[in-house]
């Protein structure tokens, strides 16, 4: 994902396996952390995120998360969290 094959050469089927197997685990495992941390706030009283007017407050927490890279370093669920709140109340654009 971060680097393109730019020549055009059909990849090997077997390393496209194994590729896609590792992505898989680490979205699964990315996705158990965002999880247990959206059950850690909704404990904690937060609520509000799918009301459609909580969207800009949650633009602008996902980017002040993420605005300075050094200091977003283990800020990555909260970030991800707040960018799937988006997606879900803007309808799962793609």
């Amino acid at each position: 994902m971060i680097d393109k094959n730019w020549q055009a050469i059909a990849p090997d089927p077997d390393w496209v396996r194994q590729e896609v197997a590792r992505l898989n685990e680490a979205v699964d495992e990315f996705a158990s952390a965002m999880k247990a941390k959206l059950a850690q706030k909704a404990h904690e009283g937060w609520t509000g995120w799918d009301k459609p007017e909580s969207g800009i407050k949650i633009w602008n927490a996902m980017l002040a998360q993420g605005a300075a890279v050094p200091l977003a370093k283990g800020q990555e669920v909260d970030i991800a969290n707040l960018a799937m709140m988006l997606w879900r109340t803007n309808g799962r654009m793609e």
